[in-house]
């Protein structure tokens, strides 16, 4: 039954390959090329850790340095700097401050260091801000104090960091602007195919579709990267398997939403508008707490964000999938409900159907 609606879908590829073409080919080639356009800007809450460098720091002296952070960042504290790395490779915090003992001791030699993710470049030159304000107010203490900043590898580019960023927002927008839209073209042929097939059987096929065009988009965009000489590693299957979780998901909560409108043009509006939420309270670009702490916190509960967190990890940096294990889960959770949600969905627009 589903053979049938794979070639009807093969056909309609052909009629409209210019089209497909210019959406699935050269927007996501020129969407990688946009990356190398972008400017910066300077923090307000970013989560800092503020660990000891050795076990000799006491406990006030890393609450002294997490007060003199507190008005350029948000210092949450690690008991060690194994602990505090972590958290910096995790996204959980964005520089790790290091403070050396003796900060009450008249005459002596202390340094605190900030160590930053060079692949975390929208913080890399905003860090400097931190430093700058631990260097003007360690003067309170009596011992002699260094700030230094040091970047880790590792160090990355600004247009490598928004290409592998925008991986994932490159689908969003597919989800939620030119899926829906596809269906509700083919909405006044739903009654035919529910009495020759299935609704269901339909839907496997348009998933069949659109999963290859989505492979297509990320391998063009992938192609523009190479091209550029970036250093991202879009063909990381976990990084595959990411942008395959993320998109399906997406796909499966804007035709939810087609669905339960019936494909009318609230429907399009509130779908729209989903996308204008992803975008602005995902933190793709940005550390979350970067404007505000309540966008961070809004930033913690959406899929998207740690999706992105996930593939800027391992594309960008190299890191072990291993290291976003519960993100990895979260975001199969996501889908697995995201599916239920189009089910659901699904079910309620057929009824609605047989009942008039």
């Amino acid at each position: 039954m589903v053979a049938p609606l794979f070639e009807k879908e093969l056909f309609w590829l052909r009629r409209n390959w210019r089209a497909v073409a210019v959406v699935f080919l050269l927007a996501p080639a020129l969407f990688g090329v946009a990356t190398a356009t972008f400017d910066r800007t300077v923090p307000q809450d970013v989560p800092v850790a503020v660990a000891p460098a050795d076990d000799a720091v006491t406990e006030d002296e890393l609450q002294a340095v997490a007060g003199l952070a507190r008005t350029v960042s948000a210092p949450r504290s690690y008991d060690s700097p194994d602990a505090a790395r972590t958290a910096l490779r995790r996204e959980r915090v964005y520089g790790v401050l290091s403070v050396g003992h003796g900060l009450y001791e008249p005459g002596a030699n202390v340094t605190l260091s900030l160590a930053v993710d060079g692949g975390m470049v929208t913080y890399v030159e905003p860090s400097l801000v931190v430093t700058g304000t631990l260097r003007d107010r360690a003067g309170v203490f009596p011992s002699t104090v260094t700030v230094e900043r040091r970047i880790l590898a590792p160090e990355r580019t600004l247009p490598e960091f928004l290409f592998a960023t925008g991986l994932v927002y490159l689908l969003a927008v597919y989800a939620f602007t030119y899926v829906p839209y596809h269906l509700a073209r083919e909405r006044r042929v739903f009654d035919r195919v529910r009495v020759e097939s299935s609704l269901w059987a339909l839907l496997v096929a348009k998933a069949g579709l659109f999963a290859a065009l989505g492979a297509a988009a990320v391998a063009s965009m992938s192609l523009a990267g190479v091209a550029l000489g970036y250093r991202v590693g879009v063909a990381d299957p976990a990084v595959l398997g990411v942008l395959a979780l993320t998109g399906g998901a997406l796909v499966a909560v804007s035709l939810g939403v087609s669905f339960l409108t019936r494909f009318s043009v609230a429907g399009r509006f509130a779908n729209v508008a989903l996308l204008g939420g992803i975008v602005a309270f995902s933190n793709p670009v940005y550390p979350t707490g970067f404007f505000s702490a309540v966008r961070r916190s809004i930033a913690g509960w959406s899929p998207v964000y740690h999706a992105t967190v996930v593939v800027r990890g391992v594309a960008l940096k190299g890191l072990s999938p291993a290291t976003f294990a519960d993100r990895l889960l979260l975001l199969a959770g996501v889908a697995l409900v995201s599916l239920c949600w189009l089910a659901a969905a699904v079910v309620a627009f057929e009824r609605r159907g047989r009942d008039g």
